[in-house]
């Protein structure tokens, strides 16, 4: 799944490989495996395979993003605000 198809997190399946986590972050492989290696971060293991339940993966990236997220809502916000005076 290339990062160009991915429109919407929904049409993520439940389980992520380390392929799709790559194209979704838009990183290496040697990175996506450093990521999947790194404590905190969601990954489960079934013999060799590294698998990424998807919900798990969105709440990290939330927390991953956070301030800086929070920070761009209220800066958007702040941004239609204006527009429509």
């Amino acid at each position: 799944m290339a990062l160009a198809t991915v429109k919407d997190i929904e049409a993520l399946p439940a389980v992520l490989t380390l392929k799709i986590v790559q194209d979704v972050l838009g990183i290496s492989r040697t990175k996506a495996y450093e990521l999947a290696h790194t404590e905190g971060f969601p990954v489960v293991k079934f013999g060799r395979a590294l698998r990424v339940p998807k919900a798990a993966f969105v709440r990290w990236l939330e927390a991953q993003l956070g301030e800086q997220e929070c920070e761009y809502v209220k800066i958007s916000a702040r941004a239609k605000v204006i527009e429509a005076r």
